[in-house]
C-alpha cells in the first residue's frame, strides 16, 4: 500500500492530464469484473436447470411461502421494493427462459442457439472489457511515462555542473530510461490488472454470498494467511532490486566509459581486461536478479496452496451438510474465478515495489535543487555597452581554494588573455563567468549589474564559447552551426560557416550541410570539427567571445588554419581568451597570468616578456624566447 501511495502521489499531476481516458479505463474495468459475476451467475443458472421441472417448481413454491410470510411483517416500503424486485425477476426469467435448456423439456432451435452463445457471449464481452481497460490505462500510461521522461531529462538539463561531476553519465541515463520503465510497466501492467482483478473478487464475492454465505466463510478463512508471504518477498525484492540496480548501472558505466575511449582500449589492448570486469558487473546484477526471480517464483504456488485449504474446507462443509450438487457446483467454479484475481494481485504488488523504488530516487532528484539559481525577479540584460568587471572573486570546488582574490576588468572591445600552469585557476574563471558556478565570494559585473541579477539566458545570449573539448551532436553539419542560435535560417548557418572558413570542406562532404557528423563528430577532422564550432560561436552573433583554449590540441597546419577564423571572429568583439599555448596570446591587448589563483602578472605580449618572470619563463619552455631560456 505505501508503494501504491508513493506512486499516486508522484504521479497524480500527470494523470490529471489525461483523465478522460484513464476514468475509462477505470468504468471497463469494473464492467470486466461484473462480466466475472454474470459468468458466475450463467453457470449455476445452467447447473440449476439440469434439475427435474417438478422438483425444481416444488422448491420455488416452498421458498415463495417462506418470502410471503417474512413479506407479511415487513413495513409497506419494503413489500413495494421487494415486489417490484420479484416483478423484474420474473420478467428477466420469462424473456431468458424460452432460449435456455431445461432438463426434461423437449428441445427446439432457440435453446440450442442459447445454449451454444451464452457463454461464448460472456467471454466476448468479458474479453472486450479487458481489452478496452488495457488499451486505455497504456494509452494514458505511456503519455504519463513519457511526460516523466520529459521532467527528468528537463530537471537534470537545469542542475549545475557540479551535480554532473558528482553523478556518472549510466546513473543520469537509468534515472531517464530505467526507472520510468519501471514506472512503465507498473502503469501498463500493474494498473489495468488493479482496476479489474479487485472488482473482480468484489463481484464475486457478493455472488458467493448470495449462494451460500456459510461456505463463503469456510473458503475464506485461510485468505488472510496469503498476506504474509506476500509482504515476506515483497522486502526481499525491494531489497534485491537496489543491490540490482546499482550492478547494473556499474554494468552500464563500465560498457560506456570503454566505447568513449575507444582508441585508449585498443592502443594498450584493454578490450579483454574490460570484458572481464563487465563479466564480473553483470554476475552481480544475475545474482540478484535470480534472487529476485526466485522469490516470486515461490509467491505463487505458496497462495495456491493456501487457497486449496479453503477448497478442502468447503468440501468438507458440503458432504457434511448434504449441500446440493448445483450450489456445490457453482459455487466451486465461482470459487476457483474468485481465487484467481489473488495470484494477479500478487505480481501487482511486485510491479508496485519496483515502481515505487523507482519513484523514490526520481523524487529524490526533482528535488535537487541547483547551486546555481536565478534571481527571484532577473533583471533582462539588454545591450552590451561598458565592459566586464571581476571584483576579489574567490572560489572553492570545495577542495581548497581554486581563486583567490582575483580582480580585473575588461572594457568593451578588449582582447583579454589569460596564462598560467595548469590548475592556476584559468577555466574556473570563465565557468564563473558563463555561472556555471558561483564565487564563493565577490562578485561578476557587466555593464555595472552583478551577472547574479540576470537572466541567465540573457547573460549567455551574450556569450559564445569555442573551446578545446569540441563538442558536435550526431545531427547534420547545418543543424550542429544552427544550434548556436535557436531559430537560424539556412542562409545565416551558410554566412557562418563561410565566416569560419569552413564553406569549402563542407561542401565536399557527401551531402553537403545536410551530412550527419556522427556521434562528437568523428567523421571530421580536429580543425574541421574547431571551425564547424567555431562558425556556430559566428551564428551566434555575440558581443562577448569566449576562447579556452581553443587551439590547443591542433597540430600546427591546423591550428594556423583555426587562428585564422577565431581571429576573424574576434573582430569588433570583447574577447576572453585561455591560452597554455602562448602564441596564440600576442594578438591580445592585455594578458593576465594567474599561478594558484591569484593574478601574478598582467601586461601586453611584449611587456610580459620583458619582464622576466613566470611570463617569461613559460615562453621561453615554449621557445618562444629562447636568450632567456639560455
Amino acid at each position: 500500500m505505501g508503494d501504491m501511495l508513493v506512486i499516486f502521489r508522484f504521479g497524480w499531476p500527470y494523470l490529471r492530464r489525461y483523465w478522460v481516458r484513464f476514468v475509462g479505463g477505470i468504468l471497463f474495468g469494473f464492467l470486466f469484473g461484473l462480466t466475472g459475476g454474470l459468468t458466475m451467475a450463467g453457470v449455476y443458472m445452467m447447473l440449476n436447470r439440469l434439475d427435474d421441472p417438478v422438483h425444481v417448481q416444488q422448491l420455488t413454491q416452498a421458498k415463495q411461502a417462506e418470502e410471503a410470510k417474512k413479506a407479511s411483517q415487513e413495513s409497506p416500503l419494503v413489500k413495494e421494493f421487494e415486489a417490484d424486485k420479484k416483478a423484474i425477476s420474473q420478467e428477466l426469467y420469462q424473456l431468458a427462459d424460452p432460449w435456455l435448456p431445461q432438463s426434461h423439456r423437449p428441445i427446439d432451435w432457440k435453446q440450442i442457439t442459447g445454449g451454444l452463445l451464452l457463454f461464448p457471449l460472456l467471454a466476448m464481452l468479458r474479453g472486450f472489457a479487458n481489452y478496452m481497460t488495457t488499451y486505455l490505462m497504456a494509452w494514458s500510461g505511456q503519455r504519463i511515462v513519457n511526460d516523466v521522461k520529459e521532467d527528468v531529462f528537463r530537471k537534470i538539463n537545469s542542475l549545475s555542473l557540479d551535480f554532473f561531476h558528482k553523478t556518472t553519465t549510466a546513473e543520469l541515463i537509468s534515472r531517464i530510461n530505467d526507472d520510468t520503465g519501471a514506472l512503465s510497466t507498473c502503469l501498463r501492467l500493474g494498473l489495468s490488472d488493479l482496476i479489474k482483478e479487485p472488482s473482480t473478487i468484489l463481484i464475486l464475492f457478493i455472488g458467493l454470498l448470495c449462494l451460500d454465505w456459510k461456505l463463503t466463510v469456510i473458503a475464506l478463512l485461510f485468505g488472510p494467511l496469503c498476506v504474509i508471504p506476500t509482504r515476506i518477498v515483497t522486502r526481499k525484492i525491494k531489497a534485491q532490486g537496489r543491490e540490482d540496480n546499482s550492478a547494473m548501472v556499474g554494468q552500464v558505466a563500465l560498457a560506456m566509459e570503454s566505447f568513449q575511449n575507444v582508441r585508449v582500449t585498443k592502443a594498450y589492448e584493454l578490450g579483454e581486461e574490460q570484458a572481464v570486469l563487465f563479466r564480473k558487473a553483470g554476475q552481480r546484477g544475475i545474482y540478484h536478479m535470480i534472487k529476485t526471480v526466485q522469490a516470486r517464483a515461490l509467491l505463487n504456488p505458496i497462495i495456491e496452496t493456501l487457497n486449496s485449504f479453503g477448497i478442502g474446507a468447503v468440501l468438507l462443509y458440503a458432504i457434511w451438510a448434504n449441500v446440493p450438487f448445483k450450489t456445490l457446483g457453482g459455487f466451486l467454479f465461482a470459487l476457483i474465478l474468485f481465487f484467481a484475481p489473488f495470484k494477479k494481485l500478487s505480481s501487482i504488488q511486485i510491479y508496485f515495489t519496483s515502481a515505487g523504488m523507482a519513484m523514490e530516487r526520481l523524487m529524490g532528484l526533482f528535488k535537487l535543487q541547483s547551486s546555481v539559481r536565478e534571481a527571484e525577479h532577473p533583471v533582462a540584460m539588454k545591450e552590451f555597452r561598458q565592459g566586464i568587471e571581476f571584483r576579489d572573486i574567490s572560489f572553492s570546488y570545495g577542495e581548497g581554494p581554486v581563486l583567490q582574490n582575483v580582480s580585473f576588468s575588461v572594457p568593451r572591445g578588449q582582447r583579454l588573455g589569460l596564462a598560467g600552469e595548469s590548475g592556476s585557476g584559468k577555466s574556473s574563471l570563465l565557468n564563473l563567468f558563463f555561472r556555471f558556478y558561483d564565487p564563493t565570494s565577490g562578485r561578476i559585473e557587466i555593464d555595472g549589474a552583478p551577472i547574479e541579477s540576470l537572466r541567465i539566458a540573457d547573460l549567455r545570449y551574450h556569450l559564445a564559447l569555442v573551446s578545446q573539448d569540441v563538442l558536435l551532436f550526431n545531427t547534420t553539419v547545418a543543424e550542429n552551426i544552427g544550434y548556436g542560435k535557436i531559430g537560424a535560417t539556412r542562409e545565416e548557418i551558410v554566412t557562418a560557416a563561410k565566416e569560419a572558413y569552413a564553406h569549402d570542406f563542407i561542401q565536399a562532404l557527401p551531402q553537403g550541410y545536410d551530412t550527419p557528423l556522427g556521434e562528437r563528430g568523428v567523421r571530421l577532422s580536429g580543425g574541421q570539427r574547431q571551425r564547424i564550432a567555431i562558425a556556430r560561436a559566428f551564428v551566434r552573433n555575440a558581443p562577448i567571445l569566449v576562447l579556452d583554449e581553443a587551439t590547443a590540441s591542433l597540430d600546427s597546419q591546423a591550428e594556423a588554419e583555426v587562428q585564422k577564423a577565431i581571429d576573424h571572429l574576434a573582430e569588433h568583439r570583447t574577447v576572453i581568451c585561455v591560452a597554455h599555448r602562448l602564441s596564440t596570446l600576442r594578438s591580445m591587448d592585455k594578458i593576465l597570468v594567474l599561478q594558484k589563483g591569484r593574478v601574478v602578472e598582467q601586461g601586453s605580449f611584449d611587456e610580459l616578456l620583458s619582464q622576466n618572470g613566470l611570463f617569461t619563463a613559460m615562453a621561453a619552455r615554449q621557445s618562444i624566447f629562447p636568450q632567456v631560456a639560455a
